[in-house]
């Protein structure tokens, strides 16, 4: 099941209230200014939450330095440490 945002539900809510408020006699054209109003209203959601595109040369090169940056950090090998542990005497 597909779960659609906070501000679907609490539209839908909204115009179920609107709905009741204006009254059976004209549930009709009530019913089609809500949906009308719904529309509006996520049209307007929708302009203003559309990010704009991002461009394919720029992400292109995002990858490039990646790959670079993973091709020239060296690999260092551990090396053996000078210290020892001294064992002492046990009683």
């Amino acid at each position: 099941m597909r779960k659609f945002p906070i501000w679907v539900y609490i539209l839908a809510i909204l115009a179920v209230i609107g709905i009741f408020t204006v009254g059976f006699k004209s549930i009709l054209s009530s019913v089609i200014v809500s949906v009308i109003v719904i529309l509006l209203i996520w049209l307007v959601f929708r302009f203003f939450s559309t990010k704009p595109p991002k461009d394919d040369k720029y992400q292109a090169a995002v990858k490039q330095s990646q790959k670079l940056r993973a091709k020239q950090q060296p690999t260092r090998k551990k090396r053996k440490t000078s210290l020892k542990v001294i064992d002492g005497k046990k009683k």
